[in-house]
């Protein structure tokens, strides 16, 4: 029975070990209510019914109020009474504990995307789009890959959003652009008149079909559409610059004349007053006139390089891709051989995917100027995204050479060395970029991930705080540090860099519940009775705590008040089997069980006794037989 009870108790004792050593994740049962929220939180999406999306609401919020799944809900209703600083905060707060929550990722990208962060909200979208198929998603990533010149990607976006939103103005207008980029004329032409139909009385529609008209090389049909459209709106200049440039391609100079004077361009100055008068339109990003200017320019003094490279930039920023490639190549083919053409020209052919073009171009910029940072850096990019590291180390070692001072460089760097297996070379190359840059996480990461594999646990805990630093909730620092300091047996650190961790959210019940543990691996057990109290005070129906407790009571000899939290904790939790597991132990452990074993023990020897003797009598008659034979 001794013998029984100390195993149980050595169970008992390992169990906070178990939970500090494991990554440190304090998950000592098998049913976390936080995780049954999040499970509800998953199908919250297709509910329908506003009461029984409330109710579920509720029940999230009651179980786990400040997990991830919580918060989740409380951004969302924050949007809904449009605190949208507040939205955004608590879906924030709610990635750093799950990053997997999909809907977070997505709605965190539309508040963004509202905001005007483009580049941060497409990667927030691009994640939410990887765990559920939202049409929301689809337009704001299309309308965000639309301003960045990727009409391809736009379009995919355009047409699953389109399945949701069959007659949305925007999403059309958004297919309609794309499709004039791609040179797929027939589509867009289709698009602008479903478009007329939508919106009648909308200028850019009618102005839309008439440049397709244009493009498409039916400069009549354009003149047709933009007389038509004048004939109502006569006020309009873009509509009458737009049918002065259909006139002039068409050779009507004089008509032309008059357009250009309709939409304020006075086509009697001399080209070097257009030139000048498309610099300022490019300055105000009115690109439209930029272009016009710049042609007319071209009109007068047709060789001019650096005009027709300003065409090709202000046609480039209008998002008018196709003519500005056809303008730039039309500019290297008579010779002029400039770095910053070669440069856009590659620029041009990436955003287009054509990507040994956008080499090609890019290795011809750098020929022309061996120093141009812009061109180094694209195929720095493009060669780590193709897996040819030897060329992109070339290329970052280059700019490193160039701008040695960028931290970024030297961090792609080290991760091209890391990927490599170039370990020594990494650790230079990222312990440059924090030298350089003290707040650069990612180095800090890196570095304190290879350390710990190298097995150099100073350094590693050196840049774990860093990240701490940083970012103070970063959780997988925290626990690779709890982990570092359990190994080296160091819990007098442990203890202190636990506690300063809830002095940072002294009401947060699980920052209480982990110290406890760790004061209970300690074996200081009435301070983590304190510590579970407390956590107790603050969620007082989490089975884990309530187990924690129990468990701390057994080990100093409280079997009654172990009992009670053993009780309550499998009256919260019915499938969490630990508690039963301890409540079996206390109850055969009782003076009523001891009382029977003894019983058993003292039966036991009797018949032993008995055994013997009938033995023993056995033998002597035996002996008595073989002496009479003799």
């Amino acid at each position: 029975m001794t013998n029984y009870r100390t195993n149980i108790y050595r169970i008992v004792s390992l169990l906070p070990f178990v939970a500090v050593c494991c990554g440190f994740s304090w998950g000592l049962g098998k049913s976390d209510p936080c995780i049954e929220a999040r499970t509800t939180l998953g199908t919250l999406a297709t509910v329908s019914d506003s009461s029984k999306r409330t109710k579920l609401e509720q029940a999230i919020l009651k179980a786990c109020p400040n997990g991830a799944a919580g918060l989740v809900i409380k951004a969302q209703q924050a949007e809904r009474i449009s605190k949208y600083d507040d939205a955004v905060t608590l879906y924030r707060e709610a990635l750093t504990k799950d990053s997997t929550i999909s809907e977070a990722h997505g709605n965190l990208g539309l508040l963004l995307y509202e905001r005007g962060l483009e580049q941060e909200a497409s990667v927030e979208l691009t994640r939410g789009l990887m765990g559920r198929s939202d049409p929301r998603y689809h337009r704001a990533i299309a309308k965000i890959m639309s301003n960045a010149s990727l009409p391809s990607l736009a379009l995919f976006h355009y047409d699953e959003a389109l399945k949701a939103f069959p007659d949305d103005v925007g999403t059309h207008a958004g297919r309609a652009e794309a499709y004039v980029r791609l040179g797929q004329f027939d589509k867009a032409e289709s698009e602008y008149v479903q478009l007329k139909s939508l919106k009648p009385k909308e200028s850019k529609f009618w102005l839309g079909l008439a440049n397709v008209y244009r493009k498409s090389g039916r400069l009549n049909q354009a003149v047709t559409e933009l007389q038509s459209y004048l004939r109502d709106n006569s006020a309009d200049k873009e509509g009458h610059r737009l049918l002065a440039e259909v006139l002039m391609e068409k050779g009507e100079h004089e008509g032309a004349r008059k357009e250009y004077l309709l939409a304020g361009i006075d086509v009697t100055i001399d080209p070097e007053d257009f030139a000048r008068k498309g610099d300022e339109f490019m300055k105000a990003r009115e690109f439209g006139q930029a272009i016009s200017a710049y042609q007319t320019a071209l009109k007068g003094r047709p060789n001019w390089p650096e005009t027709q490279h300003n065409l090709g930039k202000a046609e480039m920023a209008a998002g008018r891709d196709e003519d500005a490639i056809a303008t730039l190549n039309a500019l290297v083919k008579t010779g002029f051989k400039d770095s910053a053409v070669f440069h856009d020209l590659g620029l041009l052919h990436e955003r287009s995917g054509q990507l040994d073009k956008a080499i090609s171009s890019y290795r011809l910029s750098i020929a022309s100027d061996p120093g141009n940072i812009n061109a180094h850096r694209r195929l720095a990019e493009i060669f780590t995204w193709r897996g040819n590291f030897a060329e992109a180390a070339n290329h970052y070692r280059e700019l490193i050479r160039l701008r040695g001072d960028n931290p970024l460089y030297h961090l792609n760097l080290g991760q091209v060395y890391d990927r490599t297996k170039h370990q020594k070379k990494a650790i230079g190359e990222y312990e440059a970029a924090v030298r350089l840059d003290p707040n650069n996480l990612e180095g800090h990461r890196e570095l304190a991930r290879i350390f710990m594999h190298e097995k150099q646990p100073a350094k590693a805990e050196h840049h774990y705080k860093e990240v701490l630093r940083i970012q103070s909730e970063d959780e997988s620092a925290r626990n690779a540090l709890i982990t570092l300091y359990v190994k080296q047996k160091r819990y007098d650190d442990l203890t202190v860099f636990v506690k300063n961790w809830l002095d940072k959210a002294p009401d947060d019940p699980q920052r209480h519940y982990r110290l406890g543990i760790v004061y209970e691996f300690k074996k200081e057990y009435d301070l983590a009775v304190v510590e579970y109290k407390k956590s107790l005070e603050l969620q007082p129906d989490n089975a884990r705590m309530l187990f924690a407790m129990g468990r701390t009571y057994m080990k100093i000899g409280k079997l009654s008040e172990a009992t009670e939290m053993l009780e309550a904790a499998k009256k919260v939790d019915p499938a969490f089997a630990e508690p039963q597991l301890l409540l079996n132990s206390i109850k055969f452990s009782s003076p009523s069980t001891n009382k029977k074993v003894g019983d058993n023990k003292v039966a036991h020897r009797k018949k032993n006794l008995r055994k013997k003797v009938v033995q023993s009598g056995r033998k002597q008659a035996t002996h008595k037989k073989k002496s009479t034979k003799k």
